[in-house]
């Protein structure tokens, strides 16, 4: 049993004893470090461990959160995109209808005023009319008078209407 000496002891009995020593030193040992060591170290593992688990969640919490507000903030933008298109459509349509009823006004206007135009001629026109007839009614009357006055040849009367024509042509 040579194999047991670990020591200088000189027995077998020896050579256990001192060998059980040794276990019994190595199991204490054991034990402190482990309760001393061992238990502080993997207790500060494990809470490392959970803070990571615990961030990492976080960290997938927040890209979820991202994500989700992501889409939101796009379908506020695709809401006000449409609501700007539908407001430019309005808004083209509504001044569509203004060009037209400003258009149709100014026709009506403008008619309006052709209207009164041809009116204020046809007007002019008769009262041009009825002064030239009131003219030639008083040369008619001047010449008829100068003959009763005074009988005259064919070629007085030729002057005489000339100038008669004359006369009324300055007035």
């Amino acid at each position: 049993m040579e194999f047991l000496i670990l020591g200088a002891a000189d027995t077998v009995p020896t050579a256990i004893g001192s060998s059980l020593v040794q276990l019994v030193t190595f199991l204490v040992l054991l034990g402190a470090l482990s309760y001393f060591v061992w238990k502080p170290l993997k207790k500060v593992m494990d809470e490392r461990e959970n803070l990571i688990h615990t961030e990492i969640d976080d960290a997938e919490q927040r890209k979820a959160e991202a994500v989700r507000l992501k889409e939101e903030n796009e379908a506020v933008l695709r809401d006000t995109q449409a609501e700007i298109s539908s407001m430019m459509d309005n808004a083209k349509q509504q001044a569509k209808k203004e060009q037209e009823a400003i258009i149709h006004d100014a026709n009506t206007r403008a008619n309006q005023m052709m209207n009164d135009a041809k009116v204020d001629i046809e007007r002019e026109k008769e009262k041009a009319i009825r002064d030239i007839n009131s003219q030639v009614s008083e040369i008619s009357v001047l010449i008829a008078e100068k003959m009763i006055s005074k009988e005259i040849n064919q070629e007085d009367q030729k002057d005489l209407v000339s100038r008669y024509l004359q006369e009324a042509g300055d007035k």
